[in-house]
């Protein structure tokens, strides 16, 4: 069911979901003074993340954020807002979205969480609002769906993406000089020219496509 469960960082909890959970995206958490848990996923992992939580630990939410809104992403927004969850996510991406959630917190460039200080990167591409959140303290890039293992880029064929920028996003991450990059689905990669040379990758597959 789970490829991976793991305390990734003293603060960044990581739940990737394994086949069976393949059509909702991997979780992220950051654990400080408060809790701010980004991308939920669907109502049909919910109940193992929600256990999975709580076995870590991990009992109250304080803040919900999207890297955007497709289904697979924050379809259980609501299991955590109704009980207390601020949300946060990018405003362009509510014309892409099947639901109709109102962003509680309007996330500027940073937003800080007990000692923890998260950058939010704008990384259109894969939908209109598409946000990477950057831990520069652990190196880790928590990027939604705009790349994958094998430098495959994320989804550009969809209502609302855009190949044009997609490329300049990765572009953007390259910058970063990220030591792990957090995907939306499937496996956490690790090392910064590993990590250079998918980005590489995933750019000129764009560009000639």
């Amino acid at each position: 069911m789970l490829s991976s469960v793991m305390k990734l960082f003293d603060r960044v909890y990581a739940y990737i979901w394994g086949k069976a959970f393949y059509d909702s995206s991997n979780c992220y958490i950051i654990q400080d003074d408060e809790c701010v848990l980004i991308d939920p996923g669907t109502f049909k992992s919910y109940t193992n993340l929600f256990g999975l939580m709580k076995n870590d630990g991990i009992e109250r939410v304080d803040f919900v954020f999207n890297t955007h809104l497709h289904r697979d992403h924050c379809e259980s927004n609501v299991m955590f807002t109704r009980k207390g969850a601020l949300l946060g996510f990018d405003e362009k991406d509510r014309q892409i979205s099947q639901f109709t959630f109102s962003s509680d917190i309007k996330l500027g460039k940073v937003f800080v969480v007990g000692n923890t200080e998260i950058e939010v990167v704008r990384t259109p591409g894969h939908s209109p609002g598409s946000l990477t959140f950057f831990l520069q303290d652990y190196g880790v890039a928590i990027t939604g769906d705009l790349i994958f293992e094998g430098g495959v880029p994320g989804r550009f064929d969809i209502y609302g993406s855009d190949r044009k920028d997609l490329i300049k996003s990765l572009e953007r991450i390259r910058e970063l000089e990220a030591e792990y990059i957090l995907p939306g689905h499937r496996r956490i990669m690790k090392g910064r020219d590993g990590i250079d040379a998918l980005l590489e990758r995933g750019i000129e597959f764009l560009s000639i496509y």
